[in-house]
């Protein structure tokens, strides 16, 4: 189980990691043993960055699909590097910096979906305008940024901060596939991958920060 997942691992990212990220990685190490975890590292990002193309081409199923593809070769490097012996810090650092490229890539694409389907699209009596999509967005970028953020300068600092749950690059990435692959059902289905985005990290961001305030204070 090691090799398959790491501690930081949670939930859908542990989820995806041991039953759809492993099958690939033992076929894979067998079929081509010298293969190289950089080169999955960079083929999973740039899927991920195709696929942010695809939703802001209007094309968000095949967004959804490339996300899902890229999702699971996310997993596969990390596996390989730990079956091949070739893990690496430097090989774990990239591969944490091309993913908040994939991320970004993602969410502006949707932004661009939202803006080409969901203008002026009526909520409960509340009217969607360019400004405040992108100021969702705005949100959505912001919250994602500072899940990863938050938890790495903590680290840093060794404070004793908990990672906030259901928030992971695992779970944010599951809604936009699943948004995406149900665009054809409901046009404005990347709205709610986005709104989702603004509200979710932020929140558990916050809730994060409170536990550590009180944290502090009561060892204070």
């Amino acid at each position: 189980m090691t090799w398959k997942t790491k501690a930081t691992d949670r939930f859908v990212l542990k989820f995806i990691k041991v039953y759809m990220s492993a099958p690939v990685s033992t076929v894979l190490v067998r079929v081509l043993p010298n293969v190289r975890p950089m080169v999955l590292t960079l083929l999973a990002v740039c899927l991920g960055i195709c696929g942010g193309v695809a939703f802001g081409l209007g094309v968000a199923w095949a967004g959804g699909v490339l996300a899902a593809i890229a999702q699971v070769l996310d997993g596969v490097d990390g596996q390989v590097a730990r079956l091949t012996g070739t893990e690496s810090s430097e090989g774990a650092f990239l591969d944490s910096v091309l993913d908040r490229y994939m991320d970004f890539s993602l969410l502006f694409g949707i932004l661009f979906h939202c803006l080409r389907y969901s203008t002026h699209l009526k909520l409960g009596g509340f009217i969607l305008t360019p400004a405040w999509l992108i100021l969702i967005a705005a949100l959505a970028a912001a919250g994602s940024s500072q899940v990863s953020y938050a938890t790495a300068r903590a680290v840093s600092l060794q404070l004793s901060y908990r990672r906030p749950e259901y928030a992971g690059k695992g779970s944010r990435t599951t809604v936009i596939i699943i948004c995406g692959l149900l665009t054809p059902l409901w046009i404005h289905f990347p709205l709610v991958a986005l709104l989702y985005l603004a509200i979710h990290p932020n929140i558990a961001v916050l809730i994060s920060l409170v536990q550590l305030g009180e944290k502090e204070h009561e060892a204070g």
